[in-house]
């Protein structure tokens, strides 16, 4: 997820010559890529807030193929769309029971 959002602001930065992604466009990259940064690193951080963290960045990927020029460029859509759905896929993992706690 963060690296997904990372590449939408970079696309929208730097742009490649041609594609200037100035106006709405530039801003919600610049917004969305700065919550799809947020959710990676709350996931990452906080294991208990991936739920929310996977949703929210489901939704705005989805939002980002409108309002943030294809998802910048479709690459950074596919990286939020799977980011989101390792998010809610992920278990972590549980540490093993000592014998004091079996019995």
């Amino acid at each position: 997820m963060g690296l997904g959002g990372l590449e939408l602001i970079c696309v929208s930065w730097v742009g490649l010559g041609f594609l200037q992604f100035t106006g709405t466009a530039g801003a919600a990259s610049w917004a969305l890529g700065s919550l799809f940064v947020v959710a990676g690193v709350t996931t990452w951080h906080n294991p208990a807030l991936r739920y929310f963290s996977g949703v929210l960045a489901a939704v705005l990927s989805l939002v980002s193929l409108v309002a943030a020029n294809l998802g910048g460029l479709l690459l950074g859509f596919l990286l939020t769309a799977v980011g989101s759905a390792l998010a809610l896929a992920w278990i972590p993992q549980q540490a093993a029971a000592t014998p004091e706690e079996e019995a």
